[in-house]
């Protein structure tokens, strides 16, 4: 009788073992997570200046969408500025002269402080190239876009900042 209770846990361990194969053979893969997927920037960078509205303002944010269509077919970074405080040209030249520091390939502006802060300090960023949306004068060395329709700008401005990436590349 010895022998048949060692047979029965010999066959018992077997069993629980082959299962256990079985099991482990089938069991659903689980779904793995994507890969990481990195976006690998070219060396540009387009920088927007906007009134204390930042993109809420229709004009700023039909600007920074032409921006970011720009970026997605050139692949370089975009970023904004806001100016804080009074709607100045003295108080948007701080920040314009920030995104000049920042080695910004291009600077868009958009509201009346920011594009009088642009006109008045180009100078001092020579490399970069510019673009102002609306504005009233006409500014050598700089591309304007006209803010009517709103419907055009994202466009205008895309082309704009392609241009000066182009030109900026070489491409």
């Amino acid at each position: 009788m010895a022998w048949l209770r060692r047979r029965w846990v010999l066959v018992a361990v077997v069993a629980t073992v082959a299962l256990g194969l079985l099991v482990w053979l089938f069991w659903p893969e689980r779904a793995q997570d994507p890969a990481p997927r990195e976006r690998a920037y070219q060396a540009f960078t387009a920088c927007l200046l906007t009134d204390d509205k930042g993109l809420a303002g229709e004009l700023a944010r039909a600007t920074w969408e032409g921006m970011q269509q720009a970026s997605l077919a050139e692949s370089f970074k975009v970023q904004y500025l806001a100016v804080a405080g009074p709607q100045t040209e003295a108080n948007a030249s701080a920040y314009f002269n920030s995104l000049g520091l920042q080695r910004c390939g291009v600077v868009v502006a958009v509201g009346e402080a920011p594009v009088a802060a642009l006109a008045e300090g180009r100078s001092r960023f020579p490399t970069a190239r510019y673009v102002v949306v609306g504005g009233s004068a006409a500014l050598p060395g700089v591309a304007r876009v006209d803010s009517s329709p709103v419907t055009g700008v994202g466009t205008n401005v895309r082309a704009e900042v392609a241009a000066a990436y182009a030109a900026v590349s070489g491409n």
